[in-house]
């Protein structure tokens, strides 16, 4: 009897030392451990060698580090757009769509203050005048001064028996009514605020007395989405793209329209096939004005007249960037292209299988693209050659936006984690 007794007690332990190998491994992995580790992973080109689909060059050594991936607040929820992330110096400025809004040290990702604002947000956010604003989902414009907001630190008051946070009501410096919601954070002209509204309005206005300097009207599209383009100001002009397929130029001091340009004209069987979301937003070099709507194309245009300059077929929900010739952006059909930037030929176009893609960003050669399911796709721009692809699992909003400080990447996830990338080449 002894003798089973010693075998039971033996299988057991390697039974038991099985299952912690396995545990550890997970661990390990990530699948256990919590969104606001300070473990590094470190991801290179080598891990994925003989993976003959990726075509890695030889001479490219690429390492990606995840320096933190911190949760900091509920993420972004609903109907709202994509709630942009802000640095200033070494911090951080993130918003919820619950209204949580916080400050984070860029460097470990560790929370320094968070203030609730007791409102649904919806857009944003923005840094002007030493303020943050944001648009809520009852067509506000708030505003809270950067240096209230620091000292208060609204620190979260936890019980350990509901595991429940809750915080004091914040007031805002700043509550402007609108007509309707915000559609993109807002900006600043000499002190004054640029709103660009979901009903597609345009107006500049005077916060410390709610006057309205001028504002721009647009007609509304019959069950439009709201688009999430955001204006630009370049020189004394304010360029904006319009859910009606338009871009158009204005005088940035009194509001007077020097052109209008249908670039993207409605075409369908009713007005769901007929829409031309103006998501992405403008960019202009030498020039030229860039801008495509979402089942549109894309165009080039001359900023000083609105003439078209060259159309190429591609439909965009986030922005393109340039770089030196060329154009790159990720398209509404997972095409992932480059576009040369005189002509509007393709340079190069990969076809990727996967979910909604992000907008790309640029790390000296090489084009980093994620999936809304977290998969990074890395190419040399020039060529188009695929060097690197990993799931690295983030759930991403199909606009995110990314901060980039040299070979540091920061950008905010759909679930409300902040993300820190290093990326050595």
């Amino acid at each position: 009897m002894s003798q089973y007794r010693y075998s039971a007690v033996i299988i057991l332990t390697l039974f038991l030392s099985s299952c912690s190998n396995f545990l550890t491994w997970h661990l390990d992995r990530g699948i256990h451990a919590a969104s606001n580790t300070d473990s590094q992973e470190s991801l290179t080109t080598e891990s994925i060698a003989s993976d003959s689909k990726n075509n890695a060059p030889s001479n490219i050594n690429l390492q990606i580090d995840i320096i933190y991936n911190k949760s900091i607040n509920s993420g972004i929820s609903g109907n709202s757009g994509y709630l942009h992330m802000k640095k200033i110096n070494n911090i951080l400025y993130v918003v919820d769509t619950e209204g949580m809004l916080s400050g984070v040290d860029s460097n470990n990702g560790r929370i320094l203050w968070s203030v609730d604002t007791n409102t649904e947000i919806s857009s944003g956010l923005s840094i002007i005048n030493d303020s943050i604003c944001l648009g809520s989902a009852n067509a506000e414009l708030l505003c809270y001064k950067l240096d209230s907001a620091e000292s208060n630190k609204h620190t979260p008051l936890i019980s350990s028996l509901s595991n429940l946070t809750s915080f004091s009501e914040y007031v805002p410096d700043v509550k402007i009514q609108l007509l309707t919601e915000l559609a993109s954070p807002i900006q600043s002209i000499n002190n004054l605020l640029l709103l660009k509204l979901d009903n597609d309005d345009l107006y500049l206005i005077d916060p410390d007395n709610n006057d309205v300097i001028w504002k721009s009207e647009s007609q509304n599209i019959p069950l439009r989405s709201k688009g999430a383009s955001s204006p630009i100001i370049i020189d004394n002009n304010i360029i904006i793209a319009r859910d009606n397929g338009s871009v158009s130029s204005y005088n940035s001091v009194d509001g007077t329209l020097k052109w209008f340009t249908i670039i993207s004209s409605r075409s369908g069987r009713n007005d769901l096939e007929s829409q031309r979301d103006a998501e992405m937003d403008p960019i202009v070099s030498e020039k030229m004005l860039f801008y495509g709507h979402y089942q549109g194309e894309l165009n080039a245009l001359d900023i000083s007249t609105g003439d078209i300059i060259w159309a190429s077929p591609f439909s965009f929900i986030n922005d393109v960037i340039i770089n030196e010739n060329s154009l790159y952006g990720s398209t509404s059909d997972n095409l992932i292209v480059s576009i040369d930037k005189a002509s509007g030929f393709l340079n190069w176009k990969d076809s990727v299988d996967d979910s909604i893609l992000t907008e790309p960003f640029l790390i000296k050669d090489l084009l980093f693209v994620f999936s809304t399911t977290g998969k990074l796709y890395v190419y040399d721009k020039n060529e188009g050659n695929k060097i690197f692809e990993d799931n690295l699992d983030f759930d991403l909003h199909p606009q995110t936006s990314f901060i980039l400080d040299k070979d540091k990447v920061y950008f905010f996830t759909e679930d409300g984690d902040i993300v820190h990338l290093k990326i050595t080449i």
